[in-house]
């Protein structure tokens, strides 16, 4: 993949900053300089008694001070210079390194913090080593990130220890800088087996098996006994005075819409990661298997408003386009609009086309407004419903209640998992595909029930 994390350039220049001289350095005493002091403070009380080692103790103190400031600046004067290297591709949920290199005087003694925005770790990282002979040294530390986006990364700050080991001289080291953290785009198993597949085809290396009648027109001809009566153009059977039949194709270029719910119920947790973060991922996968397909692929985020929409062109250059305008995209806590995301879905495509909307239904009156919706999707256009399952709704449905408060939260989760069951119901009779699955099957049922479309 060919997205990078964005450097600074005035700053980094190509992912290397190096400042030594002239950076502002506070002094930081070690504890060799404690102990010292403590020593002078045993003299200071036999000083009581003996009046000369009171002036002696004075004198020591004095000392200490002048050679831990002598310390610190020649610390601060220590040339050194810090190289960060990043992975190609930072993915939210996949562990990647990222290395340091420095380079300074000769077995420099240094304690290194790297400061790290939430999203990409969960605390600071310490680390304390010496440079070798050659004033070389380099550390590495693993990276899981845990949110999509864009996140601050940095500074790294450095401790010095001066020669004489009486201070330390702290300065920043690099600059702070911005990464890119995008959805999964990795995948293992089944999923990444069709993902595969869609690439081959996209190459023209995979051989195309279709089966069955297909649906989208190709040409006309004359009528010939035994044609089937639902394969007339009545059109041109009237326009030429002679029936004429149409020849039918499989559907290649088929019109795809994703429309991805940022709502309230998207918010919610599934594992590690939102259930948002596990929609756009099976979305972004989905898009990828259609545009293989060579299918338009439109995507459309959104709440109580429309967030953002992305056309697909065809093409890897698109599926990149793509991540690049959703990696950040962030759930909202509004009640989602799905009436809106019909209305839009119709201003988008005038053709026939497979809508797939995601979501996850948590409330009883948005279930009711979600059937309302797809069923005025379904006149015109073949929608597939995905609906996510909440872990907490269904833990709270069947772990024992051991207060009232318990008792009123399962029977009211209850109820919405019997909303839920009624809601495929009604949707599968009116004959719309209705998926209701969990965070870690979402993606490979997604890409089956689309596939199963043309099948």
């Amino acid at each position: 993949m060919p997205w990078r994390c964005p450097r600074d350039e005035g700053v980094l220049g190509s992912s290397r900053a190096c400042l030594a001289l002239g950076v502002m350095s506070i002094p930081i005493p070690s504890a060799r300089v404690f102990l010292l002091l403590a020593l002078t403070t045993v003299l200071g009380v036999v000083g009581v008694l003996v009046p000369a080692m009171a002036w002696l103790a004075l004198a020591l103190d004095a000392l200490i001070l002048v050679a831990f400031v002598v310390d610190h600046r020649l610390a601060g004067r220590s040339a050194l210079a810090a190289r960060r290297t990043w992975p190609s591709l930072l993915v939210q949920g996949a562990e990647d390194k990222v290395r340091v290199d420095l380079e300074g005087p000769e077995t420099q003694r240094l304690r290194l913090w790297e400061g790290l925005h939430p999203g990409l770790s969960s605390a600071p990282l310490r680390r304390e080593l010496r440079l070798d002979g050659a004033g070389r040294g380099a550390f590495e530390y693993s990276l899981r990130p845990r949110l999509r986006g864009e996140h601050r990364a940095g500074p790294l700050m450095v401790r010095l220890l001066g020669p004489w080991g009486l201070a330390w001289s702290q300065r920043q080291l690099l600059a702070p800088e911005s990464c890119r953290v995008f959805p999964q785009v990795r995948w293992t198993g089944a999923v990444g087996q069709l993902l595969l597949l869609a690439h081959r085809r996209s190459l023209g290396r995979h051989p195309r098996r279709l089966r069955g009648l297909g649906t989208e027109p190709y040409a006309l001809r004359e009528y010939l006994p035994g044609d089937p009566l639902h394969k007339i153009h009545w059109k041109a059977t009237a326009r030429h005075g002679r029936p004429v039949s149409r020849e039918d194709t499989w559907e290649l270029g088929a019109r795809l819409l994703i429309l991805l719910d940022c709502g309230r119920s998207m918010s919610g947790l599934d594992g590690e990661r939102s259930k948002l973060d596990h929609a756009l991922a099976a979305a972004l996968a989905l898009a990828r298997v259609a545009a293989a397909r060579g299918d338009r692929v439109t995507l459309v985020a959104f709440s109580d408003r429309v967030e953002r929409t992305v056309r697909l062109k065809g093409g890897s250059r698109s599926i990149q386009a793509a991540y690049g305008r959703l990696y950040d995209l962030e759930s909202r806590l509004v009640e989602p609009a799905y009436d809106l995301a019909v209305e839009s879905a119709a201003g988008l495509e005038s053709r026939r086309s497979t809508v797939v909307l995601f979501t996850s239904v948590i409330d009883l009156a948005a279930a009711e407004l979600l059937r309302q919706s797809v069923l005025h999707l379904e006149r015109k256009h073949r929608p597939i419903l995905i609906n996510l399952h909440d872990p907490e709704l269904l833990a709270l449905a069947t772990e024992a209640p051991t207060s009232p408060e318990q008792a009123f939260a399962q029977v009211t989760s209850l109820e919405i998992l019997l909303a839920n069951r009624r809601l495929g119901k009604q949707l599968r009779h009116a004959g719309v595909r209705v998926v209701g699955t969990s965070a870690d099957r979402l993606a490979l049922e997604t890409l089956e029930a689309y596939l199963a479309m043309f099948r």
